[in-house]
């Protein structure tokens, strides 16, 4: 099936796979937010000819979770492999200009991983489409039976403007799950200053937090995540800048392969 052209008043959520066994709970999860945000899911999967082609289905998963849903869009896309996965999934961002990408990566360590990064973060790093990583293997945002658990949100504060841009995008996921009982903290590491002009949007039942800590800010983030019991970090970046970024990652590389928490990637113009 090929996915139709998009309307621009729904919410489409992209959702790269790679089709191994393990990242079946990623594809939940995206089913999970495109009902609860009753928008469109359009599953991405480049093959190379040689793996398995066939993408999941969404009737398997509604059978586990025990639900009946009357109407649910979900389109496939399996696109032959001709450069770099990261360039082609790139490029179907750009033509698809979807409302949220969900990806998975796999928490592994050692030098090979530090120094080229996973196709999940560079992706996260580099579009414009806000990026939600999911860790495989991990509960992320959903209950055994599908439904959104999203009650506290962490939120690193760097600058005014990474402020503004992560505050902006979660509020926007939030506004389309129709999600308003949360706790949302905001952690300065460093200087506390920045916290004192942070403007925060006014919605019943979102409830802002600031906290000023100090530390290596990995450090901070993952003492933070366990103390606050977070289930959702969203981080603002600038991509990777110089030759420090390139062999140990940016601040949101770090916390992605430091926590196992679903990490909301948006973009600084």
């Amino acid at each position: 099936m090929t996915s139709r052209p998009r309307n621009t008043d729904e919410f489409v959520i992209l959702h790269a796979t790679d089709l191994l066994a393990d990242s079946q709970p990623v594809f939940e999860q995206a089913i999970a937010l495109a009902l609860a945000g009753s928008g469109r899911l359009v599953s991405l999967h480049a093959a190379d000819g040689s793996a398995q082609t066939e993408l999941p289905e969404f009737l398997e998963v509604f059978e586990k979770w025990g639900t009946s849903v009357e109407q649910f869009e979900h389109d496939t896309l399996v696109y032959e492999r001709q450069n770099h996965p990261r360039n082609m999934l790139i490029k179907i961002i750009e033509e698809l200009r979807p409302d949220l990408l969900i990806v998975g990566t796999r928490m592994q360590q050692g030098e090979p991983r530090k120094f080229r990064g996973s196709v999940s973060e560079v992706v996260a790093l580099e579009t414009h489409v806000p990026t939600l990583v999911v860790h495989i293997g991990e509960p992320g945002l959903i209950d055994a039976k599908g439904k959104i658990t999203l009650n506290r949100v962490l939120v690193p504060v760097g600058d005014g403007d990474e402020a503004r841009e992560a505050i902006g995008g979660l509020t926007r996921l939030l506004d389309q799950l129709a999600i308003d009982d949360v706790d949302i903290y905001l952690l300065r590491v460093g200087d506390a200053e920045i916290l004192e002009h942070i403007t925060t949007p006014e919605r019943a039942g979102r409830r802002y937090h600031k906290i000023n800590a100090q530390g290596l800010l990995a450090d901070v983030i993952s003492k933070t995540c366990e103390d606050k019991n977070i289930d959702l970090i969203a981080m603002a970046t600038r991509g990777q800048d110089g030759v420090v970024d390139l062999i140990s990652g940016t601040h949101t590389q770090r916390v992605i392969r430091r926590t196992p928490r679903p990490v909301l990637v948006v973009k600084v113009p």
